[in-house]
């Protein structure tokens, strides 16, 4: 089941589209949270970049029988080797992402890969690395880290990460982030130990669902700030899974 909502500040060109979903879809279980966002101009035109996301989590999702992330990826290492510089155990996610630059016409230019991966923490704090690797028209390598902190009552807990402006051309104006899509959780993950002298390939256990569904789905909540001081809220609920 897939949740979208729209929302817009009052006084704002940016609008924002938030779009989340489990797979699979099952109460009790281990999953992939899939979770991506469209933002656009209230009139057409260029967006603002992008400074920073926070994705406010649902409560009660369970991260003390998750595996993911048996390994710690350190920046240093995936600047200077790419995927290469870290071990699979590490892995979190995939995603993609399209950008738009601030000249020229086109429809938008893809990122294919994003990849999440597990940062060293932040104190007690989970820290995931987002790592992109643009050849063209864009050509960046970007790293960013978003940081899981405690949640409130009403949420499970927020991944808060803020986003570096990514250049259109060597010292060139910044793109525009329009769409992104990404995931956290074991979906088409490997990863590998060893046991009794051997390399043996398994798949690591998620993120998992509680075992009864909260009144009214399951609610994400994301915040968003832009170069231009603008300020977004978007929601988005996944509903309850149906009863087999």
């Amino acid at each position: 089941m897939l949740g979208v909502c729209t929302a817009a500040s009052a006084n704002a060109a940016e609008t924002v589209a938030l779009h989340t979903s489990f797979s699979p879809e099952k109460l009790g279980a281990s999953t992939t949270i899939a979770f991506g966002f469209d933002i656009a101009e209230s009139e057409g035109g260029l967006p603002s970049p992008l400074r920073s996301v926070s994705l406010s989590l649902p409560a009660g999702l369970n991260y003390l029988d998750t595996t993911l992330g048996l390994a710690i990826c350190q920046p240093a290492a995936l600047l200077a080797r790419g995927l290469a510089g870290c071990s699979p155990n590490s892995r979190l996610g995939f995603g993609s992402a399209f950008v738009e630059v601030p000249f020229g016409q086109g429809a938008g230019h893809e990122i294919p890969h994003i990849d999440a991966l597990m940062g060293p923490p932040h104190g007690h704090n989970t820290v995931v690395l987002f790592y992109a690797d643009g050849r063209e028209p864009v050509y960046a390598q970007i790293i960013f880290a978003g940081e899981l902190v405690a949640g409130t009552e009403r949420f499970g807990g927020s991944l808060n990460a803020g986003v570096p402006l990514i250049p259109s051309v060597p010292a060139g104006p910044p793109v525009s982030i329009v769409r992104v899509r990404t995931t956290i959780g074991p979906a088409h993950l490997t990863y590998y130990e060893r046991r009794h002298g051997h390399t043996v390939a398994f798949h690591p256990v998620g993120v998992s669902l509680p075992s009864r569904c909260p009144r009214g789905g399951f609610k994400f909540l994301a915040q968003f700030a832009f170069q231009d001081t603008t300020r977004v809220t978007a929601t988005s609920t996944v509903s309850c899974p149906h009863r087999r």
